[in-house]
């Protein structure tokens, strides 16, 4: 099209009516071509339900907190990390500092697997003081202080939570993710069983976070997932319920780790099921628990001692 305007001024023809003619034409495709750009801009963040695994390349560590009866996870990718859960809001100065002696300068994913307090308690302080890609999340509301103040603290920091009604998979670099949203909008069990369940895949290793998921949501995560797992982040604190044994020998876990404290135990029904179905259990009140996968094999670590 400048061509076209070369020879107009060229020829002596050019006219005002010419260029903007000119100009009209270029705004058109100009916008057309912004649009069609962000369209497949948009496309290609798109979290696709159907991606299949990667090959390994590098290792893929897990690390719990130690923070008490709550959760404070963090995974981490040759180039990226994630975090499930923030604790309360006392646990968010420890994972801040996690952060930081990790080299780590920018959370991609922060999942919210609910709201109760030991799980978004934390979430405001590391929004602040971390730089945040995405926030993950169920599709309900909480009713909490500590919700509140993540939601002023995602508005304060220019973040648009998603919220997830439809299953969600996507990859940091040789790591699969799918997360399985609560199927249902109410449940007797509350805020519990809202909990997002979180599907990771590095290699032949396998990896679910099921929050503090309840009866109900349990049955949908074991419909959901339908498969078994290297590894099990046990949901609520190793609370035992009716599901569990089902639960556990369908998951069928090597390694599990249960958020515990010793004021707040987990249930010795639930350690024993893990260890009768040859689950090697790992406690986050002794200490913080260190995962380390290289497609393969885990080595899993606390405090130095090794199982």
């Amino acid at each position: 099209m400048l061509k076209v305007v070369f020879r107009y001024i060229n020829n002596g023809s050019y006219t005002m009516t010419a260029l903007k003619k000119f100009i009209n034409i270029s705004i058109i495709i100009l916008t057309i071509a912004v649009f069609l750009c962000s369209c497949k801009q948009a496309e290609t963040e798109t979290e696709n339900a159907n991606l299949l695994p990667p090959q390994v390349t590098n290792e893929f560590t897990v690390s719990f907190l130690k923070v008490g009866k709550a959760d404070a996870i963090i995974l981490q990718t040759a180039n990226h990390s994630a975090v499930i859960d923030c604790g309360e809001e006392d646990d968010s100065e420890e994972i801040l500092q996690f952060l930081s002696d990790n080299s780590i300068s920018c959370i991609d994913y922060l999942f919210i697997t609910h709201f109760d307090k030991d799980h978004v308690g934390g979430v405001a302080n590391v929004l602040n003081g971390m730089k945040t890609e995405k926030i993950i999340t169920p599709l309900y509301e909480g009713s909490n202080d500590e919700y509140n103040n993540y939601i002023k603290a995602a508005q304060a920091n220019n973040i648009v939570p998603i919220k997830l009604a439809d299953n969600m998979s996507f990859i940091l670099d040789d790591v699969l993710f799918k997360v399985y949203p609560p199927q249902k909008t109410s449940y007797k069990e509350g805020d519990n069983d809202f909990s997002l369940a979180i599907s990771v895949t590095h290699g032949d290793n396998t990896f679910l976070f099921a929050g503090d998921a309840e009866e109900e949501r349990l049955s949908e995560i074991m419909r959901q997932t339908n498969r078994e797992y290297s590894f099990l982040k046990v949901p609520h604190h190793g609370r035992y319920n009716n599901d569990t044994e089902n639960f556990i020998k369908q998951i069928n876990p090597s390694y599990s780790v249960i958020t515990c404290s010793k004021k707040n135990m987990a249930d010795e029904e639930t350690i024993n099921a893990l260890e009768n179905n040859g689950s090697a259990v790992y406690l986050t009140m002794n200490g913080d628990i260190k995962a380390v996968s290289d497609g393969q094999t885990i080595n899993v670590t606390q405090k130095g001692i090794e199982k």
